[in-house]
């Protein structure tokens, strides 16, 4: 087992045994979120990105990741309960799983743009995946729409919750920089299959994201 632990823990170990070259294809992934998880913003908030860290909420939730990247299959089930709601989020198909990739910054790095969107500075992300998910909410379910997970290096401040980062329109002048290389965070995010509005970040009236500062690799 491989754990990324919270503040003020090293990671340097795990980073050298999962950098650049590591590779997950022939073999399935088994990986465990916990806490400390927090929502970024109210699922129905304009700001769901928060950079500044002031619309953290802070709770209790896990996640449970298992994928075959090379078969393109898997399941991910993650809970959160805060002020916002108790939330669960099942997702079980998937349009890609990638591993071992640099995602975000001006130009999606090492994917198609399209998904992913200069919304975060460039980040190395070990797996991540996107296709549709389930939402519940407080036991019923809220919306089905797309999702995406990404397991990174650490890119927000784990105590204050803060992003190096000016927001989209801003990210060829200040591209912004990760927190921590020798970290770990879980991102899980889901909204509405919907057309963008204007007025939000993202541009969708609902919005789930949620975070995991403990990575457990089994």
């Amino acid at each position: 087992m491989r754990k990324s632990s919270v503040v003020g823990a090293t990671l340097f170990s795990v980073c050298l045994a999962l950098g650049s070259t590591a590779s997950y294809a022939d073999s399935s992934l088994q990986i465990k979120g916990t806490g400390p998880s927090y929502q970024v913003g109210k699922a129905d908030s304009k700001n769901r990105f928060c950079y500044d860290g002031s619309c953290i909420i802070r709770g209790d939730g896990d996640i449970d990741i298992n994928l075959d990247p090379e078969a393109n299959t898997g399941t991910i089930t993650a809970t959160f309960s805060g002020s916002d709601g108790d939330w669960k989020v099942v997702a079980n198909k998937f349009k890609m799983i990638k591993t071992d990739v640099y995602l975000h910054g001006a130009t999606g790095g090492d994917v198609d743009a399209s998904m992913s969107p200069p919304v975060l500075p460039k980040v190395w992300t070990y797996v991540a995946t996107w296709g549709p998910a389930k939402v519940f909410h407080n036991g019923k379910l809220a919306w089905m729409g797309p999702g995406h997970l990404m397991v990174t290096e650490e890119v927000r401040d784990p105590v204050t919750g803060k992003v190096d980062f000016k927001g989209p329109m801003k990210v060829k002048d200040y591209p912004g920089s990760i927190f921590n290389k020798h970290a770990m965070q879980v991102h899980f995010v889901a909204h509405p299959m919907e057309d963008p509005t204007k007025g939000y970040l993202p541009p969708y009236t609902k919005f789930l994201h949620l975070m995991y500062e403990t990575v457990e690799w089994q």
